[in-house]
């Protein structure tokens, strides 16, 4: 059940910070005093989409958290199986939406993301407003009614359909994909040899590129390579190599009276011995620059084969290798498509087989219970003043689709000796509204949630019947918490908690705030909704009446 709601900048709500309780919640007060900006902060919690223009004027942000108490066991298990970890099964959840459009999602001051934040709330609470009661002529929306009906009992086979019904459509997409792009194959097969053969043709090599560069950047200095190289060895020999031998001549001659030099003269015949060395290697170099005209022809036409090559298939050789085995994938994936096409046709065939068998399961369930469902509503309508009411749950078998094989149309009779007829050709608004809570009454018996919000969805409704809703709603709080918004004196005379919501000025800005009404000042408001602003003695008189129906 919902403990807290605190409330942040949203609209012309300033700050809201509301305590809330078991069964019936009821809030009241005057058109546009930000009623349903509470509930549309709730929504926020369920992940619905946020318009910039709800942060209030002047702000960049806007929040609202929320402290849950997980009493159902259900409930607690699915939470805790989807990684939650709960302290005294208490559970908080916020989200914050700036004029940016960026959200952020916590649960339990995790950080979580807006799907996540969905996928979690949606076992907390739903919310029910009165444009709701349009979707009621949705047969889509009437099918979950009566699959929400069935609970459990269908919830586990409609998750194995639906998992396998995903996977088979996938395999079916793909496999007439296959068979109705043959020619489409053929010619990727024929692009694919001849990229194929066009790298392997040039047959690249790792840093091959590298060396061909260094190569032909010698072959081109060729000249200047040897001039310089022969320079080196005149230099040497003219000049290096006479020094050296008149040196250690000298050295030699001077160990003679000291023996010190006997070391410089081996270390001056060391270095001798090195430039030699050294002369040899240059003189190498020098006969390698002879210039070969063929050689550079070789190494241009190379590159520039290689080099077509990066821009069609990578920036560098190891990239165009990588994507060559890519291409090599890809062809033998089209090679193999014949054996592809038969195994998904087999897989198609079997996985059809089960989806017949599971739906067939399903829509037993459904038919069966959908007797009770009727039952069950009609009861309702006639506590509602819809006594001579005959409704009906149609069902339309069609071809395999996400939901199984069955179809269902609502129809009603709301007149003796009148054929049943859609909802949508035949109930008023005020009757689709009784409806409405009919079925929303019956599937909540069959729900875990713990949390059902209404936002004014007794609109239309009036005297006799406002007073049978009311204690639909009181019946429905004892299993359920329930919060609704209101214009009823009678719904608002059964409120277990009684919240009023006003708008005051403070600082030129308008705001909204709320105050939890006790006592007289309930019995003032509930009297405020039957006379107006003018309230007198029969009406508050009149509103004791109400209330002691529900002490």
């Amino acid at each position: 059940m919902l403990k807290r709601l605190f409330i942040e900048n949203i609209a012309i709500i300033d700050r809201l910070d509301i305590e809330f309780d078991k069964g019936l919640t009821i809030l009241t007060g005057e058109t546009g005093a930000g009623k349903s900006i509470i509930i549309d902060s709730l929504s926020l919690l369920l992940g619905t989409k946020f318009k910039k223009e709800i942060i209030r004027t002047g702000c960049s942000k806007a929040c609202v958290s929320a402290i849950f108490e997980i009493e159902k066991k259900n409930v607690l298990d699915t939470l805790i199986q989807m990684g939650i970890s709960l302290e005294d099964n208490f559970l908080i959840v916020s989200r914050e939406v700036y004029s940016s459009g960026k959200n952020i999602c916590r649960v339990n001051n995790q950080f979580v993301l807006l799907s996540s934040l969905r996928e979690i709330t949606k076992h907390l609470f739903e919310i029910h407003g009165q444009n709701e009661t349009h979707l009621l002529n949705d047969k889509k929306i009437q099918l979950l009614y009566i699959d929400r009906f069935c609970g459990k009992e269908l919830e586990e086979l409609k998750t194995e359909y639906k998992d396998l019904y995903r996977d088979y459509q996938e395999k079916k997409r793909l496999y007439e994909q296959i068979i109705t792009r043959e020619e489409e194959r053929a010619r990727q097969l024929d692009l694919l040899n001849y990229q194929i053969n066009e790298i392997e043709n040039v047959n690249p090599q790792i840093s091959e590129d590298k060396e061909l560069e260094k190569r032909k950047e010698i072959i081109q200095n060729s000249w200047k390579l040897k001039h310089n190289s022969e320079k080196m060895l005149d230099t040497i020999n003219n000049t290096i190599i006479d020094s050296l031998e008149m040196c250690i001549r000298l050295a030699n001659e001077n160990s003679r009276y000291d023996k010190e030099f006997e070391t410089i003269s081996e270390r001056l015949n060391n270095v001798y011995y090195e430039i030699e060395d050294i002369l040899l290697s240059i003189s190498k170099k020098s006969q390698s620059y002879e210039v070969n005209k063929d050689e550079i022809e070789q190494i241009v036409d190379r590159l520039d084969k290689i080099n077509r090559l990066k821009k069609k298939y990578g920036s560098t050789i190891e990239k165009i290798l990588e994507y060559k085995e890519k291409l090599l994938e890809e062809r033998e994936k089209i090679r193999n498509n014949s054996k592809q096409v038969l195994d998904l046709k087999e897989y198609l065939n079997k996985t059809k087989e089960k989806l017949d068998e599971i739906s067939e399961k399903m829509s037993d369930i459904r038919r069966r219970k959908s007797e009770e469902f009727e039952k069950k509503v009609l009861e309702i309508l006639s506590q509602l003043e819809m006594k001579n009411v005959s409704f009906y749950v149609k069902f339309l078998e069609r071809e395999l689709y996400e939901e199984g094989i069955d179809e269902v149309e609502f129809l009603i009779s709301t007149n003796v000796g009148q054929q049943p007829r859609p909802l949508s050709s035949i109930a008023s608004g005020g009757e689709l509204s009784r409806i409405m809570l009919a079925i929303k009454s019956i599937v909540a018996e069959k729900d875990d949630i713990e949390l059902i919000i209404f936002d004014e969805i007794d609109s239309g409704l009036s005297g006799v019947v406002a007073n049978k809703l009311a204690k639909l709603l009181k019946e429905l709080s004892k299993k359920h918490q329930i919060i609704c918004i209101t214009h009823l004196p009678q719904v608002a005379a059964a409120a277990d908690t009684h919240y009023y919501v006003y708008k005051e000025v403070k600082d030129n800005l308008t705001i909204s705030n709320i105050k939890k009404l006790e006592g007289n000042e309930q019995l003032r408001e509930i009297a405020r909704m039957f006379s107006g602003e003018n309230v007198t003695e029969n009406s508050i008189l009149h509103a004791k009446q109400l209330k002691s129906q529900f002490v």
